[in-house]
């Protein structure tokens, strides 16, 4: 079993490496990252001079790349959207690139970093494997390799976000809760500790773990009140830092970087949420899941009752929150996903158990065929998972990222130092490949663009336009009045087929037949 365990294990770490997307690029990825950058120096908000001098509206926020918000704190700086665990965790790797890099052992390229999350990843998947071992070690073994073919799970794995990290510390806190070894409520509080650094949210998962050790069966009071003392002490420190972080940047202990509660949370979302997860579910795990429901019936016990308490309110933490249309935002449930499978391996364990009830339970011919019959399933429901990862294109990000680093780089090797990328959805990953100042247009006054243009220049800036070909109707639709937003001559570069590059001045050349920009690459 240690050997199958340990091949599980080792075959996440390798997939999170082989298909990992090691790009840097949508708001989230660009949070984290650029945050872990800030820890690992020293500075987390710096200030753009640009965003304190820059005459239209609400400048400081036209210099917030994606993933970021003017800061409360610092005036002209700009202060991560995400929480601070992931990029906390990130920051040692950010250094060993960045000396790996100095002492020329690395191409340059950010390597180390994306690590981070195939590494937790594996650490999801071992603590799914002794929770489930509570159970027994077979139920522990199906319910881990149900957790490495997930969907949700794989297409999180290879990304840059912390659904993954924060799902394994919090598994890794209820693994510890469960366990009989005197210093497991200790454990569990570090564990819940470390997640809610990660994710705060979701404190109230702590919360059920805390009630559970201070209510646990099988235990006097004092053992309750001592191990429900050690959770709290533990837990405590990963709460302070919450609070003095969010302090610091956003002014409050209480004040998050995603904005006000009541912009956040609504009862009007429960319903539309509670339809799409369940139909998201149905649709990538199969309903077989749905026999985690029956647990309580075929495994009554406190265990079941606290796997299922857990992941109805990792489930209630996120009815009431902002809806969203994309399938892959169950990764928002990967601490419940974890548990109900667990859940329904151990039910499907169960029911095989039962099923073969007339026989002799004690012939080693009766425990193969159930052992037998439980792998059957677990290994028909991983194929199917897979097989929903691969159409639901998992395998497919690390190409469809990599425009990311490509635009990126494109921006670092051929334009001017001076440049000023006018941009919006990669405003996160042009900053961090090419170093270069920019502006997000969609955060620009409607009546400013050519003013904001003709501004750059008096500060010794050339401006240049970049956009993914589904940002240009908007981005001609929001500046309706004025001719650069036209966008009616070549653009000066094409990448990959999905990112383009404009130059203002390009623009009265091309219109007088003086020819084409000067740059035209594919």
């Amino acid at each position: 079993m240690r050997i199958a365990i340990a091949m599980v294990l080792a075959s996440v770490v390798a997939a999170g490496l082989h298909w990992g997307t090691f790009a840097v690029g949508g708001s989230d990825s660009y949070c984290y990252v650029h945050q872990a950058q800030g820890w690992s120096t020293g500075r987390l908000q710096v200030i753009e001079p640009l965003a304190l001098d820059a005459p239209w509206p609400d400048a400081p926020r036209t210099f917030a790349p994606a993933g970021h918000v003017p800061s409360p704190t610092v005036a002209g700086a700009a202060v991560p959207m995400c929480p601070a665990g992931l990029s906390i965790a990130m920051a040692p790797f950010v250094l060993i690139d960045r000396n790996l890099s100095y002492v020329g052992a690395g191409s340059g390229r950010p390597v180390a970093l994306f690590l981070v999350v195939p590494l937790f990843g594996a650490l999801l998947v071992w603590s799914v494997y002794v929770l489930g071992s509570r159970f027994a070690r077979r139920v522990g073994l199906a319910s881990a390799l149900l957790v490495a073919c997930s969907p949700a799970f794989l297409f999180q794995l290879v990304q840059p976000m912390s659904d993954v990290p924060a799902a394994a510390l919090w598994v890794l806190a209820l693994a510890c809760a469960t366990s009989s070894r005197p210093h497991a409520p200790a454990m569990a509080g570090f564990a819940t500790s470390a997640a809610i650094l990660m994710r705060p949210n979701l404190l109230p998962l702590g919360i059920v773990l805390g009630l559970f050790i201070l209510t646990r069966p099988q235990r006097t009071m004092r053992e309750r009140m001592r191990g429900a003392a050690l959770f709290a002490a533990a837990s405590a420190p990963g709460c302070l830092a919450v609070a003095m972080i969010q302090q610091t940047l956003y002014g409050s202990p209480l004040r998050s970087g995603y904005g006000s509660l009541d912009t956040l949370f609504s009862t009007a979302n429960i319903a539309p949420n509670a339809a799409r997860y369940f139909q998201w579910m149905w649709q990538s795990h199969t309903p077989a899941w749905l026999l985690a429901l029956a647990a309580p019936l075929v495994l009554p016990g406190w265990l079941t009752r606290l796997l299922l308490a857990f992941a109805i309110v990792n489930v209630a933490c996120y009815l009431p929150y902002v809806v969203f249309n994309d399938w892959w935002y169950l990764r928002f449930m990967l601490p419940a996903i974890a548990v109900l499978l667990v859940l329904t391996a151990a039910t499907i364990d169960s029911i095989a158990a039962r099923a073969l009830w007339a026989r002799d339970t004690r012939s080693s011919r009766t425990h193969g065929v159930r052992a037998a019959l439980s792998s059957v399933l677990t290994i028909a429901m991983c194929l199917f998972f897979i097989r929903e990862a691969r159409a639901r294109s998992v395998f497919d990000l690390q190409r469809l990222e990599s425009r990311y680093e490509r635009a990126g780089e494109y921006v670092a090797r051929r334009l001017p130092e001076n440049a000023l990328i006018i941009t919006s959805w990669e405003s996160g990953s042009v900053r961090f490949y090419s170093n270069r100042k920019t502006l997000v247009w969609d955060a620009l006054d409607p009546a400013w663009l050519d003013r904001a243009i003709a501004y750059s220049r008096t500060r010794g800036l050339e401006p240049y336009l970049l956009f993914e070909r589904w940002e240009e109707p908007l981005f001609r639709q929001r500046f309706a009045g004025s001719r650069v937003a036209a966008l009616d001559w070549p653009p000066a570069a094409e990448i990959a087929g999905q990112v383009r590059i404009y130059r203002p001045e390009d623009r009265e050349r091309y219109l007088k037949g003086e020819g084409k920009p000067t740059e035209y690459a594919r």
